[in-house]
Formats: C-alpha cells, sequence, structure tokens
C-alpha cells in the first residue's frame, strides 16, 4: 500500500484517539506507527538482499506489533494514575497494525505469523528508483498527502486560510473514492490507484472517503483532539 495511504489511515486513528485520551500525543504516536513497518523493514531489506522487494519482513509480523501492544499496556497500567499517564505506544502499536491491515499481510502467513511458517519468503527483484516511481505516479497518492497535510493542519491549529478549499478537496477524495469503489465491484483497473485488486481498491476507496468526512468535520468545527494537550 501507498506510504501516504498509511499516513492518513494512521492519521485518521489518531484524531479518534486524540479525542478519546484528550492528548495530540496519542495522534503523533498512531501516524508514526502507520509508518514504522516500512521505516524499518525497507531500509533493512534493501541492506540485507539490495532490493526493494525485500521490504517486508521483522516489523510486518504480529510478533512485532504484540511486543509494541504488550509493551504499552504494561506502560499504561503503570502510568494510568499519573497526571501525564498515556497510552503512547499503545496508539504506535494500533497504527502498526492498520499498516498490516492496508498490506493485507493474511496473504503472506510466512511472513506475517513468522517464525511459524519457517524463514521469510526470498526477496523480489525490485529496484528502488522504479519503485520510487510507480509509488509517486499514482493520483491516489497526492491525493492522500494533501489531505494528510489539512487534517494535520487543523489537528495541531486552526488553519482558516486552507479551509476555504475544504469544499473542494472533500468533493474531489468523495468522488476518488467513489470511482474507487466502482472498479473493485467491476473487477477492472482504477486509473487513481493504478491497481486492479479488488481489496486494494476498496481499500484506498475506505481511506479516501474517511478522509473526506475528516475535512468536512474540520470545515464545521474543531476535530477531535484539536486543541487538547500537546
Amino acid at each position: 500500500m501507498y506510504v501516504l495511504c498509511h499516513l492518513l489511515a494512521g492519521l485518521l486513528a489518531g484524531i479518534f484517539l486524540s479525542w478519546w485520551g484528550k492528548d495530540r500525543r496519542l495522534a503523533i504516536a498512531c501516524v508514526c506507527g502507520s509508518v514504522l513497518p516500512d521505516v524499518i523493514d525497507k531500509p533493512l531489506g534493501l541492506l540485507l538482499a539490495g532490493s526493494m522487494g525485500f521490504g517486508r519482513i521483522f516489523s510486518h509480523t504480529l510478533l512485532f506489533v504484540t511486543l509494541v501492544l504488550c509493551a504499552g499496556v504494561v506502560v499504561w497500567m503503570d502510568s494510568r494514575n499519573r497526571a501525564y499517564g498515556d497510552g503512547i505506544l499503545i496508539a504506535a502499536a494500533l497504527g502498526i497494525f492498520l499498516h498490516h491491515v492496508l498490506d493485507t499481510l493474511w496473504d503472506e502467513p510466512r511472513t506475517w505469523f513468522w517464525p511459524l511458517y519457517g524463514p521469510f519468503p526470498p526477496p523480489k527483484s525490485t529496484p528502488l528508483i522504479p519503485y520510487i516511481l510507480g509509488d509517486i505516479s499514482q493520483p491516489a497518492e497526492w491525493l492522500f498527502g494533501i489531505a494528510f497535510l489539512f487534517l494535520w493542519a487543523g489537528l495541531f491549529r486552526r488553519v482558516e486560510v486552507g479551509r476555504r478549499f475544504s469544499p473542494a478537496l472533500f468533493a474531489v477524495l468523495a468522488l476518488a473514492a467513489f470511482f474507487a469503489f466502482f472498479c473493485a465491484v467491476g473487477g477492472s483497473p482504477c486509473a487513481v490507484t493504478g491497481w486492479d485488486n479488488r481489496l486494494d481498491n476498496i481499500y484506498v476507496g475506505l481511506v479516501l472517503l474517511g478522509g473526506a468526512i475528516a475535512i468536512l468535520w474540520q470545515k464545521r468545527g474543531t476535530l477531535p483532539g484539536e486543541g487538547e494537550r500537546p
């Protein structure tokens, strides 16, 4: 899945976490967690195998997210009676798990359930530059990035100038989302995503639609977590 799609999905979940915990640090942690598997595994895979096709290894496993979650629960139980008790690591674990879901890792059981099924699958030959160019050439990635910047700014401060463009951005995101859904139903290649996989297009549509709804919410008032403790 796209890097900026992971970021936007993490931010959408983080917005609600920050509202629930009244702490915007939860949103930051969730966003960081949503890209952490790629931040760790892509460079490591490139180092170990010389290919971006070996980018789903240790931090793309259930073992990794379970360890982070368990550490988060221990920290939370130890600090919940303190004035600044929080669930930073739990929020990060949620972001990591969202990354796994968007990557549909259950289709790669040797990776997701490592080490139960033996070693990781062998690396695919994926050069770095074509990998990056293929990622940034898709319209959906640009839409994810724009939506992320709008919502990130709205989470931490009111941006009145940017909100003038919110209705237009909402419309573009919503239309792109429904186009992705339409392609998923028909099983046809989607110009927005560059894919013909039904599930991938549904996921992209859901994240785009979530971004559109959050931007509309931001336009109408304060996002959950906005104005809360930094």
